[in-house]
């Protein structure tokens, strides 16, 4: 079996079981694709997941669909207002103590490369619609915070953010499969 078919087989089961189950499976797909069908080198999933931040290419494709699909469009202005009430952290490290998301604003290679601006500007919040480095980073943070931290199946918040995180990521691997035919 070739990883192309696995990707495929990944991105299928995820549109089967609960939020939580098409979530980790449509992030598997996803993961793999950057790293065996996108950027084919030895390159960590942090290194993978910059380079797509900074992919216009793909960027402009995910933004078109946001704006031609009326029900992605509603799934990110769902997320942005969620977010802005409570913005999204890191719980991977220590449970008790949400921290901010070290690569929330930052599409550059490295962290010591981001301008004061980019600093400044405010955490774990999805600023606009247009928010393509962020939005990336929300799919990894709640893979970050599912697999290391305490998402719970009976928080309502943890449900929302598994659902929306499934419901947008499965869009963005359409366009990589897609374009992969």
């Amino acid at each position: 079996m070739s990883y192309e078919q696995l990707i495929k087989n990944w991105h299928a089961k995820a549109s089967e079981e609960d939020y939580f189950s098409k979530f980790v499976f449509e992030y598997l797909a996803f993961i793999a694709y950057l790293k065996t069908q996108k950027y084919l080198s030895n390159d960590s999933d942090r290194q993978a997941i910059q380079k797509l931040k900074q992919a216009k290419d793909i960027r402009k494709k995910y933004l078109e669909r946001i704006k031609s699909r009326k029900f992605l469009r509603k799934d990110w202005e769902h997320i942005k207002q969620e977010l802005d009430k409570l913005r999204l952290g890191n719980a991977s490290r220590d449970l008790n103590s949400v921290e901010e998301i070290k690569w929330w604003n930052c599409s550059k290679n490295n962290l010591d490369e981001m301008s004061p601006e980019e600093r400044q500007e405010i955490k774990g919040v999805i600023h606009s619609l247009s928010d393509w480095g962020n939005m990336v980073e929300f799919w990894c943070s709640i893979r970050n915070n599912l697999f290391h931290g305490t998402k719970d199946p009976e928080r309502e918040r943890d449900r929302f953010a598994v659902e929306y995180g499934y419901k947008t990521l499965k869009e963005l691997m359409d366009i990589f499969l897609e374009n992969n035919r």
